[in-house]
């Protein structure tokens, strides 16, 4: 499945449990609820780690989930995280400390021409957002085929994506 086969995304499989919000601070919440029912893997795609949601309880949520299953993985596909390294993103500290577990990857050139941004956890539940620069998007925190193609899409850019180098630590 290609990132453009998206359009009708917001109206097939498992609708009933569709939370939709608008705002900020929902879109926060949607996320932290997110990696809260997470038990083996994360995968989130992203322009560039977007400080205001993926900060705070997200990375308590993303460590307790590492700390609970020694086979965790959390995968992020992040178009620019040169803003995120010089703010000091928790998830690039987070990322330091958890090397085993949290990779971030630059996707290749054609993943970056997209506004989405999503996050899946164990291909059943996800986060959607349409327009990345918006905070309006969908919570389905079971829904096995939408996930399911989100995480496609994933994979795809991933096996094309390189290993970011701003987000790796630096040992002397």
């Amino acid at each position: 499945m290609s990132l453009f086969e998206l359009s009708d995304f917001e109206r097939t499989g498992n609708i009933d449990l569709d939370v939709h919000f608008t705002e900020l601070d929902s879109a926060r919440r949607s996320v932290n609820q997110l990696a809260k029912q997470a038990l083996k893997t994360i995968q989130i795609f992203t322009p560039d780690l977007e400080y205001d949601i993926y900060t705070g309880n997200f990375c308590d949520k993303l460590l307790a989930m590492a700390r609970g299953n020694r086979h965790a993985k959390i995968q992020i596909l992040a178009f620019e995280s040169t803003s995120a390294v010089s703010r000091g993103h928790p998830l690039i500290r987070l990322a330091h400390e958890l090397t085993s577990v949290i990779e971030i990857r630059i996707p290749a050139e054609e993943y970056q021409q997209t506004n989405i941004a999503f996050m899946v956890a164990d291909r059943s539940g996800f986060v959607f957002r349409r327009d990345s620069k918006e905070f309006d998007g969908i919570l389905n925190p079971d829904c096995k085929y939408r996930a399911g193609k989100l995480a496609e899409i994933f994979m795809s850019a991933w096996e094309h994506a390189e290993i970011d180098p701003q987000s790796r630590r630096l040992s002397i």
